[in-house]
């Protein structure tokens, strides 16, 4: 029997065709059907594959955004064995900011371009999340009403904007 050992290299390399359907629907905003290519995708493919955190990701990536928290895990995991894709991070970020967990959203950004500096998908989605400035008084929470209220009163005076004044007894 002569196998050839290409057929098989290709076979990892190349994307499940589910995913390459779902990514379409993902892609067009049909977001149900894209998670059933994803999940047969998904489904389909060892652990060990080329592409299984990628499928992963946007496995997860795509509950999360239906409503379904526990795609979270599966992102996380995803990013967790991950080491070259930026895709992978950006859908892991995309998922955080889905849930309102921005600090992590900004964790999963910064990782992904560390590993994946070419990746445009993660500058893109840092500039739509904007890039929050450090708390007034670092020793204190973020949202400690002392930091909250210094960080707008700095915040209005930067931007030349009236700040209110205080009544005085």
């Amino acid at each position: 029997m002569n196998h050839d050992p290409w057929s098989t290299v290709q076979e990892e390399v190349q994307l499940h065709p589910d995913f390459i359907q779902g990514h379409r629907y993902y892609r067009q905003g049909d977001l149900k059907s894209a998670l059933v290519c994803f999940k047969a995708a998904h489904q389909s493919t060892a652990l060990a594959h080329v592409h299984a955190h990628l499928y992963m990701s946007y496995l997860g990536v795509t509950q999360v955004l239906l409503n379904d928290v526990s795609g979270l895990n599966l992102c996380r995991r995803a990013a967790l064995e991950e080491d070259h894709r930026g895709e992978v991070f950006e859908n892991l970020a995309r998922a955080e900011i889905k849930l309102g967990h921005r600090k992590q959203a900004c964790d999963a950004l910064r990782r992904g371009m560390r590993l994946d500096k070419g990746y445009a998908g993660l500058r893109t989605l840092r500039e739509e999340m904007g890039v929050r400035r450090n708390p007034f008084l670092s020793f204190l929470d973020r949202d400690n009403p002392l930091n909250r209220f210094l960080g707008r009163l700095t915040y209005r005076l930067r931007r030349g904007q009236r700040v209110p004044s205080v009544n005085r007894p």
